[in-house]
């Protein structure tokens, strides 16, 4: 089973292009976190709180190892939870993250005084230069869905996460990719983790920005499909 972790402001449309190229040969599962989608509660300020729900998901579902993918502030719930429940996963793919995910401030009080126009700069940011203006139209209603408050949430969360002084312990097989012209996660945020986690491998994406998984899905597709065929 592979278990897909959106980042901040996400849900399932942030996977909508590996749904079905997955259910062919794997059994994918998108979880959408509190407050997001069509997930009910609310959303948390804390990316160890995040990773708590995700282990109670797993633990209702009683499902053997996983794999587990996360995007952005979903890779950090992915770091986190290799760390904290390893007997859980059988490999973990990190998606444009890094060990920590600084936020700009002009984010989080941004989405604070005026949402919509945060959350279209940050779709600016989020994709490469190249890609279509209808998929960057599709990010920015994803992300519109989710509530200021949760959206902040999300990003505060990110704010806090740190494990540059863990993530040297995460002992799993571990891909790591990222676009080449991700301007939120840069490319350095991957190396740095590459170096880290032992083993681990690296694959950059050309011509792909934050939002790799969307931007260019088959490539990034193929890299996770060998990488479960490897592990």
């Amino acid at each position: 089973m592979i278990l897909f972790i959106h980042g901040a402001g996400g849900g399932q449309y942030t996977w909508s292009s590996q749904k079905g190229f997955f259910e062919k040969h794997f059994n994918p599962i998108i979880i959408e976190l509190p407050g997001h989608g069509e997930s009910g509660g609310e959303g948390e300020e804390e990316i160890k709180k995040y990773a708590e729900h995700v282990h109670g998901f797993l633990n209702a579902l009683s499902f053997p190892k996983v794999f587990l993918v996360g995007h952005s502030m979903g890779g950090a719930i992915v770091q986190t939870m290799a760390l904290r429940y390893p007997e859980m996963i059988k490999g973990i793919v990190l998606v444009g993250t890094g060990v920590r995910l600084k936020v700009f401030p002009m984010i989080l009080n941004g989405i604070k005084e005026n949402f919509e126009e945060t959350v279209r700069k940050i779709n600016q940011f989020a994709f490469s230069r190249k890609t279509s203006l209808d998929l960057i139209d599709k990010g920015l209603i994803g992300m519109m869905r989710c509530r200021p408050e949760v959206l902040r949430g999300d990003f505060s969360a990110c704010d806090r996460f740190d494990m540059m002084n863990k993530v040297d312990k995460i002992d799993l097989p571990t891909l790591i990719l990222c676009g080449d012209e991700d301007e939120l996660t840069p490319v350095k945020y991957s190396q740095f983790l590459q170096s880290r986690i032992k083993e681990s491998k690296l694959e950059i994406i050309p011509n792909a920005g934050h939002m790799v998984m969307m931007e260019s899905a088959s490539a990034f597709n193929e890299k996770i499909r060998g990488f479960i065929a490897m592990t």
